[in-house]
């Protein structure tokens, strides 16, 4: 027997909440999604720049044209041959990176208030209660 028995007794372990696997889709659909409908607006934003001859779409609107050793590497020359022969397509990066930095940041704002309102609570069992502001003052 041991001499502090009261002392070894094993604690109940409290099982903390889990996410639910709905967030885990609502994250995944957000990640599918977002390119898809970045890349759509570019691709609006550029045909209506170009018919409307918006002078910082038509800035971007020259082929690409890569250094001369892209041509010569026989994996990536037909990359390049590619690339340079896509119309726009400079306009399109720019455009679908900004749309997607703005889409992302819209989906994560209304993804964390729609987290904070029905997800699980801030604080569970095994959380310390938060401090209490009024602390007097003592005088010694």
């Amino acid at each position: 027997m041991a001499k502090y028995q009261g002392e070894m007794q094993k604690r109940e372990r409290i099982k903390r909440e889990t996410l639910h696997p709905v967030w885990y889709g609502i994250g995944c659909i957000m990640s599918i999604i977002t390119p898809i409908i970045s890349g759509a607006a570019a691709k609006v934003l550029v045909d209506y720049g170009i018919s409307k001859k918006l002078p910082y779409v038509l800035a971007l609107a020259g082929p690409i044209q890569f250094p001369n050793i892209f041509y010569q590497i026989p994996v990536i020359n037909s990359a390049a041959y590619y690339l340079s022969s896509v119309p726009l397509l400079e306009a399109l990066i720019v455009f679908f990176v900004l749309f997607l930095l703005l889409f992302s940041g819209i989906f994560a704002i209304l993804n964390a208030i729609l987290y904070r309102m029905f997800g699980p609570p801030k604080y569970s069992d095994i959380d310390s209660p938060p401090l209490k502001g009024n602390a007097k003052k003592k005088s010694r």
